[in-house]
Parts: structure tokens; sequence; C-alpha cells
């Protein structure tokens, strides 16, 4: 067993236990109105013993079947779920129990418990507690009380409210131990109105019950390590629910970093990294998100606060995460959107998109403003058709080469990974019938994937995977942000419900000469029913990823068409107006104020989003 210690309270016939333990076990729903007799009873029939954060409580032998009573500490319940992964379900603090239901059923365990940090626990033996509640029965009223209480939660699919409390800022290279970046957190979860702290190493010989109770007085605690593979680093990394690994870009990182145990509870850690003044777009050497050994990243570059207030978002959950349809031409009015909410002085975080959506959604990753991103977008579709590059329909009607050489030449050679602000975008796998997710590499390729559309452009091959635009499986990819966790989601969807119709009932069957004429009226051309082809058999999954966004805007877009690239002014200009109405009548996400739950900014109160 993964137990530090363990040590029994019966010395001699007699219990002895200090009195801080009684203190904390009077805390407990368990023990409620119990006395005192039935305190020293559970007593001499518990063991005492302390779980190291991050490491799994074993449940066989003795534990099997026991109850378990959290001291200090918290655990973590974890199942398996669909992908081969454990996801974290619920938390166990000080001053509950768990165990209940295997001890009562006798039944297999479900769930998975692991020490979210340096946690002490009492273990008490099925038969140990048959005794305790034959002299106190008051203990069994107090435990199906407690069964019926956490039964009335999941009826109602009550959602665990905790949220990471614990974070450990660590070096990953030698050199760091003064960076102030942790203080520089804290100053900013402060701001939002948080109660943060920072220990440094200076409390390295504080006790269990010091660390609980100093994590109980603030809603968040941050542990600065002092160096790579120290023993308070060790403790830091134990006591965090989320753990930060601290690099300068302008170094390699260590080939082979320090193991950290929090990986088998809460997954990777994140890396953070420091970027010297002037120094944008660069990642270390060594850097690489598919080793293994982080699961995301954040660049943080010295002098800019904004970098430092959106992580301090990210940790109170109130990062904002913004999602773009794709759409054709219809796209642009995704730029009158990021207007209004822009002036509405709303953040943005994390980027997403796919097609259309996908390049002005790295735009704003890459932090170009609204004009920026108008003038190039404008030069990019209106002033230069990209889709003119015709060629012998083999694979698609256009080579792709035009619309490949536009991206380089608006994104250059920028990996993902090298974007100020974190980004992703989606194509269609036509190999294995899946989503793509595009998290890293070159970012213009990821985009020349995502806006492939079947027919028209060709494929971009990966791995040797054929993948196309990313609509034709999920045209408004809310369910890839939701997965983030990572606060309130913005999505803009262009697509609209009708956006083909035909009053001809012979159209297609008419004479060449007959289908030129009904072009030139407008009648759906090959290009505009292959567009429509290409996002309409992800509708049903547009309309089940809607309702995960908790600001849905839908400008729209009355008689535009998804290649009616010279209507740029007007669909931008009804994006914007659509956006202004939405905001007026839903108000925008309160960002920069630490808050549990949703939070909204009405438009009288808007400077406050900001």
């Amino acid at each position: 067993m993964n137990m530090a210690f363990l040590s029994s309270f019966l010395n001699e016939q007699e219990t002895v236990y200090p009195d801080s333990l009684r203190e904390h076990l009077c805390g407990f729903r368990l023990l409620e109105d119990v006395g005192d007799a039935a305190m020293k009873r559970l007593l001499s029939e518990a063991n005492w013993f302390g779980l190291p954060g991050g490491m799994l409580l074993e449940r066989d032998g003795e534990n099997h079947s026991a109850l378990f009573l959290v001291v200090t500490g918290s655990l973590g319940v974890f199942v398996d779920d669909d992908r081969g992964g454990r996801r974290l379900v619920a938390h166990v603090h000080a001053g509950e129990t768990v165990g209940e239901m295997s001890m009562i059923s006798g039944e297999e365990h479900s769930a998975q418990l692991v020490a979210l940090r340096d946690s002490e626990l009492l273990r008490i033996s099925p038969d140990s507690f048959e005794a305790l509640i034959a002299r106190h029965p008051r203990v069994m009223l107090n435990m199906m009380r407690m069964m019926v209480r956490r039964l009335h939660d999941t009826t109602r699919n009550a959602r665990d409210g905790s949220r990471p409390k614990t974070f450990a800022v660590v070096p990953l290279q030698e050199g760091l131990n003064h960076e102030p970046f942790a203080h520089r957190l804290a100053n900013a979860l402060v701001d939002m109105g948080s109660k943060a702290a920072v220990l440094d190493a200076s409390a390295c010989e504080q006790s269990a019950e010091w660390f609980n109770t100093f994590e109980a007085a603030h809603d968040v605690v941050i542990y600065r390590g002092d160096a790579p593979d120290t023993a308070w680093t060790h403790l830091c990394l134990r006591q965090a629910d989320r753990i930060f690994l601290l690099a300068r870009a302008d170094r390699p990182l260590p080939a082979k970093p320090f193991a950290t145990p929090k990986e088998r509870a809460l997954g990777l850690p994140e890396l953070l990294l420091l970027h010297p003044h002037g120094r944008d777009g660069q990642v270390p050497e060594r850097f690489a998100l598919k080793t293994g050994q982080f699961e995301s990243h954040h660049h943080i570059r010295i002098g800019r606060d904004d970098d430092v207030r959106r992580l301090a978002r990210f940790i109170s959950g109130r990062a904002v995460g913004l999602v773009l349809g794709g759409g054709g031409a219809r796209g642009f009015a995704h730029i009158g959107v990021i207007k209004a909410l822009k002036e509405a002085q709303v953040p943005f975080d994390y980027l997403g998109g796919v097609s259309m959506g996908a390049i002005i959604a790295a735009g704003l990753a890459a932090e170009w403003d609204t004009k920026e991103l108008s003038d190039r977008m404008r030069a990019a579709f209106v002033t230069s058709n990209p889709l003119s590059d015709f060629t012998m329909p083999l694979i698609a009607l256009v080579r792709g080469k035009k619309v490949s050489t536009l991206l380089r030449e608006h994104f250059g050679d920028m990996q993902i990974e090298e974007l100020p602000k974190p980004f992703f975008c989606i194509s269609s796998d036509l190999t294995s019938g899946r989503v793509h997710e595009h998290r890293s590499g070159f970012l213009w390729r990821a985009l020349r994937a995502s806006v492939a559309l079947p027919g028209i452009l060709p494929p971009v091959t990966h791995n040797g995977h054929l993948l196309v635009d990313g609509g034709v499986m999920n045209n408004l990819p809310v369910d890839v942000m939701r997965q983030r966790n990572v606060g309130p989601i913005i999505a803009s969807d262009v697509t609209g419900e009708v956006d083909l119709t035909v009053r001809d009932s012979r159209y297609g069957e008419r004479p060449v000469w007959s289908l030129l004429w009904q072009r030139m009226r407008g009648t759906p051309s090959i290009v505009t029913i292959l567009m429509r082809s290409g996002t309409v058999g992800s509708e049903a999954q547009r309309r089940v990823v809607r309702e995960q966004a908790d600001y849905l805007f839908e400008p729209p877009l009355t008689d535009l068409g998804m290649h009616d690239w010279k209507a740029f002014d007007r669909a931008v200009a009804e994006g914007y107006a659509h956006a202004q109405v939405c905001i007026e009548k839903n108000g925008v996400p309160l960002t920069d104020v630490w808050s549990e739950g949703p939070a909204v900014a009405m438009p009288q109160h808007v400077d406050a989003a900001g």
C-alpha cells in the first residue's frame, strides 16, 4: 500500500488520540451528535494513515470494504471514460467519508480513489463499524441521511461544484527560483476578487494539518517551487490540484523532466513559457506536445500583463472560448460579431473554428486587431479569388495552390504552438471517418485542411490519411471547446437554416444552354452545390452542439450565399448589428470577476467585463 504511516489509537486498552483530531471529527456528518463514548469507540477500532498526493488508495486486503474518513487533504473519485482514460467525477474533502456503498453492499468498486494532495485518513473495517453501530445506532442514522442526500443530488443531476484550488508553479529549468511569476499570478487573482496566496519553501516544515487550514482560508493557493527536483518542489507537486511547469522559451527544455506524481490523478501538467522582452512566437528546443510531458502550454511575455490575466481567467474558470463555424463567404459575419464583442470588452482566451471560421479564429489567436483582420480577409477572398485556379476535375475543381499560397502569405511558417493564444481547428478524416483536431504543426496547413471542401479543393494528406473540410462532420465544434472546460463559450453560427432553394422542378435535367441561362439568373451552380454539400451532412451534429454554447450568435444573412465573396461589407455589417442586439438582450460573460457559476454583465455594466 502507498501509505506513508499507519497507526492505531488503542494503547494498552486505552484510546489515546490528539485533541486536534477530536476537533476534526466533530465536524463529520457521520459523527454528528454521537457523543464522546462513540468517538472513543470509533478511534479504538480505527487506523490513522497518510496518503501522499497523487497516490492511488488501493482497495484490496483490509481496504477492500473499509470505510474511510478524510481528516485532512482531499481525495478524487475517478471512473473510466470512453477513451480509455480516467475522468474525475467527484471530490471527497476533509470532513467527508467514502466507501459506505462498498462496505454495505460488499460489491466490487466501480471507481478509484486518488489523493489530490497529502492527506490523512481514518480507516474503519466492516466488523469495527458493525460493532460501532450496534452500540451507537445514531452513527447508522447519520450515514443513512448522508446517503439519501447523495442520492438526492444524483437524481437532480447535481454537479460536483469543486474547482481547482491549489496550483503548483515549479521551475523546469535551473535559475528560475527567483522568478516572481507566481506572485504576479496571485495578484491578478486578487484583483478578480479572490483570496489568493503564495506559499514558498519557507513553509516546508509545516504539517499536513497546517496546509489544510491554510488552504481552507483561501480560494486559491499557489505553491511556488524553488528548483527542479527538490523536496519542497515535490511537496508542491503533491499538494496541487493542477501543475504548471515554468520554463524560459529561449532555453532548451530538459531531455528528461522530473516525474510528476499527479499525472496519475489529474492528467498531465501545463507548460508556462516565459518570453523575454520583444520575443514572440518562440518555443524552446525539445518542445513537443506529443511527448506526453505536458498537456498544453501558455505563452507568458514579460511585461504583458494581459497574458497573466488570461491565465488567471483559466484558473478561475472564467476564460472565454470563442468558436466560429464554417460557411464560406457567410463567415465574414464573424468579423462583425467579433467587433461587437470587443467593443463590449470581452476577451478571447481560447480560439477554435472550422473552415472559414478557423481562418478568422487563427487571426484572433495571432492577435490581429479587427481592422487588420478585415483587411487581410478582404485581400485574401475579395480582392483576389482563391478558388479560381480551375483544373481537370480528377480530384477537385480547383488545384488549391492559390488557397495554400494565400494562407502561407498571411500566416507564414508559424506553428500552431507558437500562437500567442491557444487555438485549435478541425478537419474531417475521410480515412478514419472521424474528426481530426489540429493543435500542433504548421498553421497554414491545418487551415488548408479545414477549408478543403470535397469536390472543390483537393484533400490534404496527413500520415497517409485524407483530410477535408471539418464542416463535413462538425460545422460548429463547440463540443471540442467544451472538453477544455475553460469557462464560458461564445459561438457564432453562420450556416443558416435554409441556404439553397430551386423553383425549377426539372433543374439538372434541361439542356446545357438552359442550365447556363438558369445559372445567369442565379440558380445554384456546381460550386454552390458542393459548398452546401460540405456542411449539410453535419446539420444534426450542429443542432446538438449549439446547446453547449453559453452565448450563441446567428446572423440571419438573408439571401447571402456561401460564395458571395463580394458581399464582404454587408456580411460584416449584419454580423455586427445582430451581435449588438444579442448583447443588449443577453449581456456578455463577466470574466475578470471571481465567482461561482455563470456570471453575466449587462450592457450598462459592460465595463466590468474586461
